[in-house]
This record gives structure tokens, sequence and C-alpha cells, in this order.
């Protein structure tokens, strides 16, 4: 899994209506989630652009088997829904999501809850206006 299944997702989205607003098929969309179809630029610009997020945002930064999907839906989960509302700057909002991470993987242990919510807590103070 990559992240642009989880920024769909996150976002509300089914793979049919992304797929309907770029004239697409769904199964173009599955392909592209599921790493069996090259993402071009342009492309990866376009869903971006959809989603209010970087580019940055859908491009694993970390080699995919190292991808701990579980801890990166609850920050993204999370920092989404702590934010609704506010006026955020989104290159803010990545890079809190990406540090977040990044801080709960080197943890000895995996992270609780209350631990990944203060990290983001923390980090989203400079990111909300």
């Amino acid at each position: 899994m990559n992240r642009l299944k989880i920024v769909r997702e996150l976002a509300g989205y089914t793979q049919e209506q992304v797929a309907t607003a770029h004239e697409v098929t769904a199964q173009t969309i599955q392909r592209f989630e599921k790493g069996t179809r090259n993402v071009s630029l342009a492309w990866l610009e376009k869903m971006a652009e959809f989603y209010k997020v970087r580019v940055s945002t859908l491009v694993d930064d970390v080699v995919e088997a190292e991808v701990d999907e579980a801890l990166m839906r609850e920050i993204m989960a999370y920092t989404f829904k702590r934010c609704e509302g506010e006026n955020v700057d989104i290159n803010k909002l990545a890079k809190v999501v990406t540090k977040t991470y990044k801080k709960c993987r080197k943890m000895k242990e995996a992270p609780k809850m209350a631990e990944i919510r203060e990290k983001v807590d923390d980090m989203l103070t400079c990111a909300i206006d």
C-alpha cells in the first residue's frame, strides 16, 4: 500500500469517485495505489491538487516494505481531524505528518495513540494560523 490509497481514504473518496473525477477507470486508480502501474509526475500533481496536499505527501519517502501502514493511518487521521475547520498551511501540515511518523518509528516500542496525539499537537502549534 502506498500513500495514494491512504490519502484517498482519509479524504473520504472511493476509487470510483476519483476515477470519475479524472476520467479514468477505477482499475487505473487501483493499479496506481498498488504500485502495479507507474504514476507520472503530471498525474501526481493532479492528484495533489484534487486532495489539496503537496505532491511529496503522495510519495513514500521510505522503502515500501518499511512503511507501518497502521501507524501512518493513525497519524494522518488524527492530524486531519485535529485540523478540521482550521486555517492550515498545507506544506506545514505535510511536514507535521512526516516528522511525526519518523519520530514514532524511532521509538523502541510502538507508540500509544496518546503519544501520537501529543507529538502531532506539539508540531501543529506552528502549522495552524
